[in-house]
């Protein structure tokens, strides 16, 4: 093997750990988000009002924030992507 040859093999080598460093942080966030979701208060609002509506769920505002504090951190999100859309009052 030449020389050439050894100092490509070691760039590479150096190349796949930090891809596997990079990885292992995403995949520790990801660990963090489901443990956030898994351990979020969520209550079933239809049980007290008689509503028979078993679309909605709400969840504790402090879960909500923590949930949206980890996901921000991943990339995947892309809020620039995103209008934000003005809120509706009454």
């Amino acid at each position: 093997m030449t020389e050439r040859e050894q100092a490509n093999i070691e760039n590479t080598d150096v190349e796949l750990q930090k891809q596997i460093q990079r990885l292992q942080k995403t995949i520790q966030i990801y660990e963090q988000l489901a443990e956030a979701v898994r351990t979020a208060a969520v209550i079933d609002r239809s049980i007290y009002t008689g509503e028979r509506d078993n679309d909605w769920l709400s969840i504790d505002r402090d879960d909500y924030v923590k949930i949206m504090a980890i996901i921000s951190q991943l990339d995947i999100w892309k809020p620039w992507n995103h209008t934000i859309q003005p809120r509706i009052t009454k």
